[in-house]
């Protein structure tokens, strides 16, 4: 197609209704779908977007057809001990399409089904990474034609699986939105393999100060490149995504066989923006002295009592919790008595009412590029739906007042506010957090802080209080870690698991510190904000990459969004951790080499 013919599907999508309201698109608007006609994958995309939602050919016809494409180029390197394993790079090009059939009120999503196809595939749901207009529109052409040919078989199902079965005040399966455009400037990816390699190179070599540490390495993640998006409902995206993920892990046994690991995670959405050398090598050290003293830390009986946060950690807390639990979601579709192993948020039945103190309001914006100096992760412009994303007050004054969503709507939540921000099962997105602020309007410093921890352990006749420095979260354990933590969670009566406390320390009345290891929280959760004491003045910003896996396993999954939490310490009224009982390995018979 040749490119000025572009224009006219493009202005085409600027009368599209929504909630029976005609859009009315801004100059500057009008100007950005101006300028991505000259861009023909974006073109190939529009045109064969709007091929398919023109179809006619089968009993079910599209209402809703949406293109997406991350070109990016992919970058990563490791190295252990000073020594670089061999790095791996590319370019890609995954395509995310998706045709629904039925209508807003019933569709082919939400369902256990709705993911299924059983013909032959012939797309790679990859676009070519060279070729022009033609390529793209042949690669889309088949990704669309599976999408459809699925989306109506997995309508049929859906609708045979609710034969028979009376649904409660039903939910449409796909709320109005504004649709979003945003047509930026397409990144040129230049990423330096041989800068990133000596970096890590030059980090990893940290740990060869430390002989206690049978296990380390350090890795670099580097992904930039330019995300693409149109629908049928008006949205043209366009926009430059960079991110850059440092991470560190490193494992031994303790003196009694017991595993233990540490490690550490560096995030940045500009790798020009990552701490200086020096701080990262700061940063391994720290992991490396943690790690060898938990060797000889002693193992920790349960405890029941007041608990104190350190900013970082509250930091960790906050988005394990409620970056899980202020994501609102739905139980899909399936077959009449298979029950599907799927946990629902705490949040989800509990708006309007009172989860955190008073005084504690809770704020998630995307809009927020940097928070005292330090870039933040969690900024972006439009969800994987086409929908602009506004700061929103989830908890104002202890009230929960709204949660987090997509397009697929909630009981409670008024249409999408643009959270979509991972692939997700069963035909959805997986909502997310972006920039979550915590912010006190009664605080107190640290020090104080510290003071009434050990006054409560006093008055409860405890011989020392707990403090936390550091949570697993994301998790940089292995999978026999996650697997060996589930098995815990499951003895000890089910529910969610939370991370272990990387940095949990004993705090004695004569302001004495010592670190301990073997301890777990049990049945931490949501409830517990609502007994928050107290929160310091001084705030931490914790910038992470989640994954939609569960703990956020780092890097275990392709496709990640960048998160961030500022928030201070949390002084909680009373926690309970157990300690962990299972058997443990032997330690190595032979004693590593000693390096030369």
């Amino acid at each position: 197609m040749r490119r000025r013919d572009l224009w006219p599907l493009l202005a085409a999508l600027l009368p599209a209704r929504l909630a029976g309201q005609a859009r009315q698109w801004t100059a500057a608007e009008k100007r950005m779908l101006a300028d991505a006609q000259k861009d023909p994958l974006l073109g190939a995309m529009v045109v064969e977007m709007q091929r398919m939602s023109e179809l006619r050919t089968m009993p079910e016809i599209p209402y809703f057809v949406e293109v997406g494409c991350d070109d990016a180029q992919l970058l990563q390197v490791s190295a252990t001990l000073g020594a670089a394993f061999a790095s791996q790079s590319g370019r890609v090009r995954p395509l995310r399409v998706q045709v629904r059939v039925g209508s807003p009120q019933f569709d082919n999503t939400n369902s256990i089904f709705s993911d299924m196809y059983s013909g032959t595939r012939y797309d790679s749901g990859q676009l070519p990474l060279e070729g022009g207009a033609m390529q793209y529109r042949h690669a889309l052409w088949l990704a669309l034609d599976r999408a459809y040919k699925s989306a109506v078989e997995g309508l049929g199902r859906k609708t045979a699986a609710l034969r028979g079965v009376t649904m409660q005040d039903p939910l449409p399966d796909l709320a109005p939105a504004e649709a979003a455009v945003v047509v930026r400037e397409p990144e040129r990816p230049k990423l330096d393999a041989a800068r990133w390699r000596d970096l890590v190179k030059r980090l990893s070599a940290v740990y060869r100060e430390f002989p206690a540490v049978t296990g380390s390495i350090v890795e670099m993640d580097l992904s930039q490149g330019t995300s693409y998006y149109v629908n049928t409902g008006g949205a043209v995206v366009r926009m430059p995504e960079t991110i850059a993920v440092l991470r560190t892990r490193a494992g031994c046994q303790a003196e009694d066989g017991m595993v233990v690991y540490e490690g550490g995670q560096w995030v940045s959405p500009d790798p020009a923006r990552l701490p200086p050398e020096e701080k990262l090598a700061d940063g391994v050290r720290e992991v490396a002295k943690r790690l060898t003293a938990l060797t000889k830390a002693p193992v920790s009986k349960a405890y029941v009592g007041p608990v104190l946060f350190e900013p970082r950690a509250a930091a960790q807390l906050a988005g394990e919790i409620l970056g899980t639990h202020l994501c609102a979601s739905r139980r899909p579709v399936a077959e009449p008595g298979r029950a599907l192993p799927l946990m629902s948020g705490e949040y989800e039945t509990r708006l309007n009412s009172r989860v955190m103190p008073e005084w504690l309001s809770v704020t998630d914006d995307p809009g927020q590029t940097e928070w005292e100096g330090q870039a933040l992760a969690g900024h972006y412009e439009a969800d994987l739906q086409g929908v602009r994303p506004q700061a929103l007050k989830v908890v104002e004054n202890g009230e929960l007042k709204t949660l987090l969503t997509g397009r697929q709507p909630v009981r409670g939540v008024q249409g999408s506010n643009g959270r979509a921000r991972l692939p997700g099962a069963f035909g959805v997105r997986t909502v997310r957090i972006s920039n979550l602020f915590l912010e006190a309007r009664e605080s107190a410093p640290l020090s104080e802080l510290r003071a009434r921890l050990l006054a409560m352990a006093a008055q409860q006749q405890k011989e020392y209080a707990l403090v936390v420095r550091k949570m697993d979260f994301p998790s940089v354990g292995s999978m026999d870690d996650l697997r060996r933590l589930g098995q815990r969670v499951a003895r000890g009566g089910g529910g969610r698991a939370v991370s272990l406390p990387l940095g949990i320390y004993r705090m004695y009345a004569d302001g004495r510190e010592e670190l301990v290891r073997g301890l777990r929280f049990r049945n931490l959760g949501t409830r517990a904000f609502r007994d928050i004491l107290a929160a310091s003045a001084e705030r931490a910003v914790y910038n992470y990459v989640d994954n939609g896996l569960p703990l956020a396993m780092t890097g275990a999954a392709p496709f990640v969004v960048g998160c961030s939490v500022i928030a201070p310490a949390l002084l909680f009224e009373e926690l309970e951790l157990e300690a962990i009982e299972e058997e443990f390995p032997e330690r190595p018979l032979v004693p590593p080499p000693v390096a030369g």
